[in-house]
């Protein structure tokens, strides 16, 4: 066992996690810190970037370039560490990690929890052992669902995938793109497609049809083998089970006693910082803010990148004394896949409602995929411009807080007057 301590000159901040919001967050501190005594240190188990919005992709034989971590901080002051991390001591403020080498402990001065989220396992009979998800490792994950698909795609087969929200239908879709021979049934304990209002739904489910995928709705999962899914009602024939029914994040934070929500999200002040522990911040997946930021959240990949880097700049405004930001931003749209040749796309400005105008097939394809670029390549800007990674929206929290204050003291004083 080895021990990693801070140089007594010099300020250590820990990223732990290197997907969007993760590197975002390192690269943006190391353009906000230039000519500080930091030392700045990513942790991630693996040692290349994960496109997560394209893991439907790469499941179905999809060549993803790959991209190492090391390679995309290049140039900067970040030191980059492979290992996973296994336990957080806020006390010490410490964090234990399982590297090549074996057991390290790094000391931090502030820390940025930037572990992300998994497709939450529930404790139903079966998911465990049979069920795969779209995570990027794992016994079930990603690699194995790919090489479970190139050897069932070689005659007609059954799958079905248990969630109804984006990820269960993007994956539903892309099998059926690309196995076209296949049976796929989408089992949800709701409506197919739900989560973003009528209109969209309606081209969600058109696709569905189009296509010939079985929806299944108001049905709960019992129990999973390993050839089939049983309801309360009957039992659908399964060669291949892809469970996306939600995320959770890593139970670390949980586990060292901070505040968490049901889904392990840190619960974070309108700064990023934990209530109990202000030198500890968390972003994108695995951050939860109390109080609304401007807008609703929800786990994104936009909001990954937008809250690693007011994370850092925070941490970077604290060592210089400057006032703190809080985090505050708009939305802009949201794409999602419908197979290989089909998305529907449509805008979500400010506040994440769709509006009337939606695009289908082409159009859609295209716009949704040069997203989905961008929002990685924002990533390489960065690493260029330190700074360039800007987003709308920054006044809407301080603004939101200005009409509740108001509407606050109005109450109080019509209750004065009434008493």
């Amino acid at each position: 066992m080895t021990s990693q301590s801070t140089d007594l000159r010099t300020t250590q901040i820990l990223i732990l996690g290197a997907g969007y919001s993760g590197v975002m967050a390192a690269l943006r501190l190391a353009g906000r810190t230039k000519g500080l005594k930091t030392t700045i240190i990513l942790l991630n188990a693996q040692d290349h970037f994960v496109e997560r919005p394209r893991l439907h992709e790469q499941a179905t034989g999809t060549v993803l370039q790959r991209r190492a971590l090391p390679h995309m901080l290049r140039g900067t002051p970040v030191r980059f560490i492979q290992g996973r991390v296994v336990a957080l001591n806020p006390t010490t403020q410490q964090v234990e990690v399982e590297t090549g080498s074996g057991v390290q402990h790094f000391r931090y001065d502030y820390l940025i929890n930037a572990l992300g989220s998994r497709v939450n396992r529930p404790n139903i009979p079966g998911v465990q052992e049979y069920a795969h998800t779209l995570d990027p490792d794992g016994k079930l994950a990603t690699d194995a669902l790919r090489a479970k698909l190139t050897t069932l795609g070689k005659s007609p087969f059954r799958a079905v995938v248990v969630g109804g929200g984006a990820t269960g239908i993007e994956a539903a879709t892309q099998i059926k793109g690309c196995y076209p021979q296949s049976e796929v049934t989408i089992v949800t304990q709701g409506a197919v497609g739900a989560f973003k209002g009528a209109q969209v739904q309606k081209h969600l489910q058109g696709a569905l049809r189009e296509q010939a995928i079985t929806p299944i709705e108001q049905a709960s999962v019992l129990r999973v083998s390993a050839d089939g899914v049983w309801l309360a009602d009957q039992r659908i024939p399964a060669d291949l089970i892809l469970w996306a029914g939600g995320f959770v994040a890593s139970p670390l934070a949980r586990e060292a006693g901070l505040q968490v929500n049901a889904q392990n999200q840190l619960l974070v002040d309108p700064y990023l910082r934990s209530f109990s522990h202000p030198n500890i911040y968390a972003v994108g997946d695995a951050a939860f803010p109390v109080e609304e930021p401007g807008a609703p959240i929800r786990m994104s990949l936009f909001t990954a990148l937008v809250s690693g880097a007011q994370a850092a700049e925070n941490i970077a405004a604290t060592l210089k004394g400057q006032p703190l930001q809080p985090l505050s931003f708009v939305w802009y749209g949201q794409g999602i896949a419908l197979g290989p040749n089909d998305a529907v796309g449509f805008a979500t400005y400010p506040v994440d409602q769709a509006w009337p105008l939606i695009f289908r097939r082409a159009l859609a394809v295209r716009v949704r995929n040069f997203f989905v670029w961008y929002l990685s390549f924002a990533l390489e800007l960065e690493r260029r411009f330190p700074g360039s990674f800007i987003w709308n929206g920054k006044g809407r929290y301080a603004r939101q807080q200005r009409h509740s204050n108001r509407a606050t003291a109005v109450g109080r004083e019509v209750q004065r007057h009434a008493d």
